[in-house]
């Protein structure tokens, strides 16, 4: 992909994958930086991901997930976790570990930085905690599905899935998987489409974008 358009233009909702084409280590490693490079809220990297390319546990997930062809036939499906409530506690070490790089280990700053946290969490953030927390996990995802479609990767994104049965499918065969320290936001297959996609359609530009001048 010559440039950011181009990568935009091409990346579709793949719904059927070469399932003889797998993704390379590098390619899956660029994929994977643009999560972990993404932007989260106070910086606290919301998300863990788990790539997945074990065909047996992949065949496993398909039923619950609505029993789609893209869980088998893709190369790395990646279950997108987000942190839950007990991350982000003012007790947390992970909080104050986050907050004391996000300040340099600067003390006043420190204090500051949880001041402006507890007030946000107590005041002004509408959503539950673990709905902010999935909330951010879309913004990685959305990088690392731009970043597959600049190599020419595709991708599709899954919310198609029986919550409880997923949760409890991983439970059974990922060990990694806490259900008390993670929730699941969603997952998104990559891999290499099977035949050519439809073409994309958007509304216009004057049907979403209002100007206040």
């Amino acid at each position: 992909m010559k440039t950011f358009m181009e990568a935009m233009d091409f990346r579709h909702a793949c719904k059927l994958f070469d399932e003889s084409k797998k993704i390379s280590k590098e390619d899956f490693e660029f994929i994977l930086e643009a999560g972990r490079k993404s932007p989260s809220s106070f910086g606290l990297e919301h998300w863990h991901f788990l790539v997945i390319t074990n065909d047996a546990i992949k065949a496993a997930l398909r039923p619950v997930c609505w029993d789609q062809w893209q869980i088998t036939s893709c190369s790395h499906f990646v279950v997108l976790l987000a942190k839950k409530p007990c991350w982000f506690e003012k007790e947390s070490e992970y909080l104050q570990k986050s907050f004391n790089r996000k300040a340099g280990g600067d003390h006043k700053r420190v204090e500051m930085v949880n001041a402006v946290f507890d007030n946000f969490l107590k005041k002004d953030l509408k959503p539950s905690v673990e709905d902010w927390s999935k909330m951010q996990v879309y913004i990685a995802s959305a990088n690392m599905m731009t970043a597959a479609a600049v190599l020419g990767i595709d991708s599709c994104p899954i919310e198609g899935f029986n919550y409880d049965a997923f949760e409890e499918t991983l439970s059974k065969n990922v060990l990694i998987f806490d259900k008390e320290k993670y929730s699941i936001a969603y997952a998104v297959c990559f891999g290499y489409r099977a035949k050519e996609q439809t073409k994309q359609l958007r509304l216009a530009m004057d049907e979403i974008v209002t100007f206040v001048e």
